[in-house]
């Protein structure tokens, strides 16, 4: 590992260089550089992508060092980046033919293989330069960005654990894998995976956090707030893990806790604004709604574009039941926000309850569109429909729904309801038949939804049938 000083040593020594540069560019001169300081100006500026001066100390290179093979390299890897792949692989053949297992020149090949869409070639590159790459862990990242491309998660996956194995305290294989599988759905396997992981690396704070967060989509909110505090115990001062696991004694309803946390957060950082909404959150759960609601409307006064301020305030009115005062907060935060269905939906409840159905279900509509997959919004609109503009159009709502998630067994029983309640006997036994196949234990929603069901003796007779 490099001494500080010694990282000192190397920024003063670029600094150096780069003055010297720049100086005999503001003066049309030459001066002389060695090799290596020409490399770093190179990579200085390509990592600022300042193309034209890297361009620029890569031409000063060429005529001071004309037999130098790693300006070549470089000479590709700008051509790259300048989107001038035809140029960056003539390069590239240049240096194959006299070095053809280097790794840095394979991996730039590789790049500009799977730039070009080409991500077999690359793949097959890539697996090249793992044979003499001095960080196999880097090549397998760049193996699962092409798995990802051509589709193969699970291949993309399996590279970014023997990454893992080949350099286990890799921070960004960590954050790879986590958001592989995620993406993949695969919450359990993750949670395995981590906590394997965890066994022989238990200072690995990242790690600890992403199982967390495993446990959080699992809403297994207790073994989250334990992989939190051990993630606490190795890295005190991680801010993201003081504000999950504030949320999760959210959910646990352990107010105290929560607030002690979000504390910290502002500790971090005192402007943090999702530190401040938990606050107020742990006023609301408490009931202290008029401390709520000021501590929402500072937020407000900090940033009016906070739409979860003006939420949270509309959220507080509603539970005081003073109705009459949620809307103009529920608009605001529509107004900075209109992405978030659950505003949509809060804004139906208050249109509803002031028997504006039309306008409630307008708002449903914009909850629908923007997460069609959430089937309590759909649900919510057919049941306004289906009460106070016309049965029959009610059922038609959830069998939009039903073309989305075929096999959800509420939405069949919802319908059944519908249908039965419509007069629709036979199609309603129908979906009924459907929701019992699915899910009979879900049964009781048909009587949720239409109690009077139950006075149908085709009905009972079905669910008897099933329930033996």
């Amino acid at each position: 590992m490099q001494s500080d000083s010694g990282k000192e040593h190397e920024e003063e020594h670029l600094s150096e260089s780069l003055v010297r540069f720049e100086h005999m560019l503001a003066n049309d001169d030459q001066y002389y550089f060695d090799v290596e300081d020409l490399e770093e100006l190179i990579e200085h500026y390509m990592e600022r992508l300042d193309l034209e001066k890297a361009w620029k100390v890569l031409e000063l290179a060429s005529s001071q060092h004309p037999h130098s093979s790693e300006f070549e390299l470089k000479r590709a890897d700008i051509l790259a980046l300048k989107g001038d792949y035809e140029g960056a692989m003539k390069s590239i053949n240049l240096l194959e033919a006299i070095m053809p297992n280097n790794p840095d020149m394979l991996i730039t090949k590789g790049s500009i293989f799977s730039k070009t869409g080409k991500h077999e070639q690359a793949v097959e590159i890539y697996n090249r330069a793992l044979e003499s790459a001095e960080n196999s862990s880097d090549v397998r990242l760049l193996l699962s960005y092409e798995y990802q491309s051509l589709g193969n998660q699970q291949e993309a996956l399996s590279q970014l654990k023997m990454g893992l194995l080949e350099s286990p305290k890799d921070q960004g294989l960590i954050y790879e894998i986590s958001f592989l599988f995620d993406s993949m759905g695969k919450n359990e396997a993750a949670i395995d995976f981590f906590n394997t992981y965890l066994d022989e690396y238990p200072y690995q704070y990242n790690a600890w956090y992403n199982l967390a967060i495993f446990y959080i989509k699992e809403k297994d909110f207790s073994k989250a707030v334990w992989a939190l505090e051990l993630c606490l115990a190795v890295n005190e001062n991680h801010l993201m893990a003081h504000q999950e696991i504030g949320d999760c004694f959210l959910e646990l309803e352990n107010w105290d806790k929560a607030e002690e946390h979000f504390k910290e957060v502002l500790e971090l950082d005192e402007d943090n604004i999702d530190g401040l909404i938990g606050i107020a959150e742990c006023s609301e759960g408490r009931k202290d709604y008029e401390l709520a609601f000021e501590r929402y409307k500072e937020i407000a006064d900090m940033d009016a574009f906070h739409a979860e301020a003006w939420y949270g305030m509309a959220v507080v009115r509603e539970k005081q039941e003073r109705y009459d005062e949620c809307l103009p907060y529920i608009e605001k935060a529509l107004e900075v926000d209109s992405s978030d269905p659950e505003y949509w939906t809060f804004l139906a409840d208050i249109k509803a309850y002031f028997g504006e159905f039309e306008e409630a279900i307008d708002a449903l509509d914009r909850a629908t569109e923007i997460y069609p997959e959430e089937m309590k919004y759909w649900i919510a609109k057919a049941q306004l429909v289906f009460l106070h503009v016309d049965r029959e159009l009610g059922a038609e709502v959830l069998m939009e729904a039903l073309k989305i998630t075929p096999e959800n067994a509420e939405l069949h029983y919802r319908e059944a309801a519908f249908l039965l309640a419509a007069g629709q006997i036979s199609e309603g036994l129908s979906f009924l038949q459907n929701g019992l196949e699915l899910d009979y234990n879900k049964h009781l929603l048909l009587f949720e939804q239409f109690p009077e069901a139950a006075n149908i003796p085709r009905v009972m007779d079905l669910i008897q049938i099933y329930g033996q």
